[in-house]
Parts: structure tokens; sequence; C-alpha cells
């Protein structure tokens, strides 16, 4: 009864936004591979309700918040990460890439056959850090065969937040999903847990596994139980990208930008006679444009979603913009 409760307060409490923060959220399929090398965190050992700390190789951002550590906390049900290692409190993030009650499929037999791991992999200043969860099963379901794999991404420098699918069996949906038709995705980069408030923009997906859209609803609204509908497919990639700019934190400048969407050239309109102009991609890394008498090259640009950030003694402002 008690995970339950718990799965019902941080459900609720990632349903509730305000506009501090804000991600921009796609789905991509890439083949999902399983991690080899990896530093064990059960040690072998059956789980249930895990408490596990996983080191960063880097600072990242969630949301406003550097962390440099995650944590599995007991709390939260085996497949939910917290950047406190109390699991509970005033303004802390959530990460759940899946929200469902998980136990190891031997919790049963006293034999684990469901190991959770970690990697980091690349080269400094790129830097992935990599979590596994493999072949994880529900408390929930009494025939005790579902199962699913599933990886968490975190990217140094761009602070990219990724949920990576693997293969998964899904006969006994009802119990395994708690009567829910399917799986609990969401992301609370900083709430309250104690009075179930959000501090910072949190996001639930729902709908389709393969095309999900980001359920948000306003401060103090009720949990109404937003979740995938259906299985999440094998090589299924949730990615939550950071807009580089708020767009609401800077409003001392005053231009616009036309035409927008734009191909060839953006033009500014300001009164600023004296400014720097940075372009950065959805990533949030700088981009090469060339300015001159306010009007900036991105022929080179490839086509998507850009933030122009413009800068003055006085303040800086920005805007996106869309390539194509």
């Amino acid at each position: 009864m008690m995970k339950k409760i718990l799965l019902s307060v941080f459900l609720f409490c990632s349903l509730c936004v305000n506009a501090q923060s804000s991600y921009n959220f796609e789905t991509e399929n890439l083949p999902y591979e399983n991690l080899t090398g990896s530093i064990s965190l059960n040690n072998g050992d059956v789980w249930d309700d895990p408490n596990y700390v996983i080191p960063l190789a880097f600072s990242f951002m969630v949301g406003s918040t550097a962390i440099n550590t995650i944590y599995i906390h007991e709390d939260g049900l085996g497949g939910g990460l917290s950047t406190t290692q109390s699991g509970s409190g005033n303004g802390i993030g959530l990460l759940y890439p899946i929200a469902q009650d998980l136990v190891d499929l031997g919790f049963f037999t006293e034999s684990s056959v469901s190991p959770i791991s970690y990697k980091t992999i690349g080269t400094a200043g790129n830097f992935i850090t990599i979590i596994e969860w493999k072949n994880v099963g529900f408390f929930d379901d009494t025939t005790v065969s579902d199962y699913i794999n599933f990886q968490v991404w975190f990217h140094e420098g761009s602070n990219v937040l990724e949920y990576r699918y693997g293969p998964s069996q899904i006969n006994n949906p009802f119990e395994s999903y708690e009567e829910f038709p399917g799986a609990l995705v969401a992301f609370a980069p900083k709430i309250n847990t104690g009075i179930g408030t959000v501090v910072e923009a949190a996001y639930v997906l729902e709908g389709s596994p393969e095309n999900p859209t980001v359920h948000i609803t306003e401060p103090g609204d009720e949990f109404n139980g937003a979740s995938l509908i259906g299985d999440i497919p094998n090589g299924t990639v949730y990615r939550f990208t950071p807009e580089p700019l708020s767009i609401n934190d800077f409003s001392i400048v005053d231009f616009q930008i036309y035409p927008n969407p734009a191909s060839n050239y953006l033009n500014i309109k300001t009164q600023s006679t004296n400014y720097n102009v940075t372009i950065y991609n959805s990533l949030g890394q700088k981009v090469n444009a060339t300015l001159s008498e306010n009007r900036i090259d991105i022929s080179n640009l490839s086509d998507g979603i850009y933030f122009i950030k413009i800068e003055t003694e006085t303040g800086s402002a920005a805007r996106k913009f869309i390539k194509q």
C-alpha cells in the first residue's frame, strides 16, 4: 500500500508546472545496445526498492540545479532517479524512465537476474554517463514473466537527458502497468515532494509510445492518470533537450528578428547601435554565423530550431527562430 501512495505523490508532483525551466522533447528510434564492461550497482544481490549512488564524471544540469551525483532511492520504486540522496524534500529533481514498481525478476527465487549498472563513455568535454536496468520485472506481475530493458543517458556539456528503451515482454499489462494503459514516464527537474508543488516545469508523457505528447498541467491541478498507451517499442529514445536560453529571462533589450522561419539571412531590428550576437543550436552549442549591418548569414546552418541572443551594455535578450 505504501508503494502505491508514493507513486501517486511523485506523479502528482510531476504534473504541476510553472515557467522557470524549459526543455524541448523529441522521440527517435535507434538500435538499443546493452552496456559492456559496466560497473554493477547491485553486485549480484536481489533487489526491491534499491538504494544506490551513481557518480557522474562531470557536472550536469537538471533544470537550474548542477549535480555530479545521481541516486536510485528506495522511494523511487526501482526505476526512479533523484538528485538528492533522501529522495524527498524541497527542490529535488525526479527522473522516471518508468514509474511503475519494478523488481529484480529473481526476487521470488532469491537469485538476481536483473542487474543494474552504469558506465561513462566518451572523452572529457563529451562524456556520457549511462545507467542501465537489464531485464527488470514488475512487482505487481503475478506471472513473474514480464520484463523491460532501459537506460538513462546524461550528456556532458549539452545537459541533454535521454531515456532509451530496449527489448521488453509485457504479456500481463493490467498488473505490470498497475491498471494504467502503459508505462508512466516523467521528468520533474525540481519539485517539493512534501507539499506536492513543482518548483520548475515538469513533464509527463502520454498517448502513443511511438510518438508521445508531453502533458503539463497548471499548479494545483490533480493528477489525472496521464500515461503512455501500450508498450514502448525496442529502440525508442525519449530526449529532453534544455533550451539554451530562457526567453522570459531576457527582456531588457527590445529587438525583433525577421523573417522567421528564415533560409539564408536573418535580419535584426533594434534601437541599439552597439551589440554582440550569439547563436545556439537546440543542444545549447554555439554555432558560427556572420553579422553584417544588422543582417546575419545563416545559410550554412542545418535546418532546425535555433536561439539568437543579443547583448548590449545595459542587458540582453533572446529569441527563437527556425532555419529551413
